[in-house]
């Protein structure tokens, strides 16, 4: 059974919407931020984080790979759990079109997003945080874990 467990429930969705900032109406879809604290191959970085951070989103995903691409996901058991039963509660079916990349340093990066439900966007404009752990781009714990916690209505979820 495949699950996406990032989930978002609807009430967060509609509370939360506002909360995304505006856009200027640039496209700065995946263009990477130039920084002076930036991996060294920033383009790359960028894909990768691209590529973690859609696939982390996406319904579809198999939550082994999804929680492998997860800061600390082998440590998420619980918290996973409860996400893919917030997304069925809600029949959310979750995608993610990344905007933006912005390094703060070469090992941490903020993900500006779109999180979509049936090719709906749900929260224009998010923002999270990227992570490089063990060689490879993450979607972070604490961006997960908020997601989470607000899906659940601000319940305390374990491991989070």
């Amino acid at each position: 059974m495949k699950i996406a467990f990032p989930a978002l429930g609807l009430a967060v969705v509609l509370a939360l919407a506002g909360c995304g900032g505006s856009s200027s109406g640039a496209d700065t879809r995946n263009t990477p931020t130039a920084s002076a604290s930036a991996p060294a191959d920033q383009a790359k970085a960028t894909a990768d984080i691209t590529t973690a951070w859609q696939t982390f989103f996406h319904t579809g995903t198999a939550p082994q790979q999804a929680a492998q691409l997860l800061e600390n996901g082998d440590q998420l058991d619980a918290a996973i759990k409860v996400a893919a039963k917030i997304q069925k509660k809600q029949k959310i079916t979750e995608d993610a079109k990344v905007l933006n990349v912005a390094f703060s340093s070469p090992t941490v990066a903020t993900v500006t997003y779109n999180l979509l439900s049936h090719g709906t966007t749900l929260l224009p404009n998010a923002t999270g945080q990227a992570v490089l752990q063990d060689g490879h781009w993450k979607v972070s714990q604490a961006t997960f874990c908020t997601l989470v916690q607000l899906g659940a209505g601000g319940t305390k979820i374990p491991g989070c």
